[in-house]
């Protein structure tokens, strides 16, 4: 764990981190799910490294007060 400034709390508290997936941006549907997939599939072989990166959120969370911020910092952010 890291040690933070917190907007909540107005001190230096630690903080953990959460990643969690992005929600997609297809609907629900087989025929979505597999547009989805070709995505990943073709993004993947442009470039195996950043494929997943562009899929998941970086959360920075307070363990005192809970106060999630979306940290998205970087080129594998972007």
């Amino acid at each position: 764990m890291a040690i933070r400034y917190c907007k909540r709390c107005g001190k230096d508290t630690e903080h953990r981190e959460l990643i969690k997936q992005k929600p997609s941006k297809y609907g629900k549907s087989k025929k979505e799910h597999f547009k989805a997939f070709l995505e990943g599939f073709f993004g993947g072989i442009a470039s195996p490294v950043g494929a997943s990166l562009d899929l998941i959120d970086r959360y920075v969370i307070c363990t005192e007060c809970g106060l999630k911020t979306l940290e998205n910092y970087g080129d594998e952010f972007l």
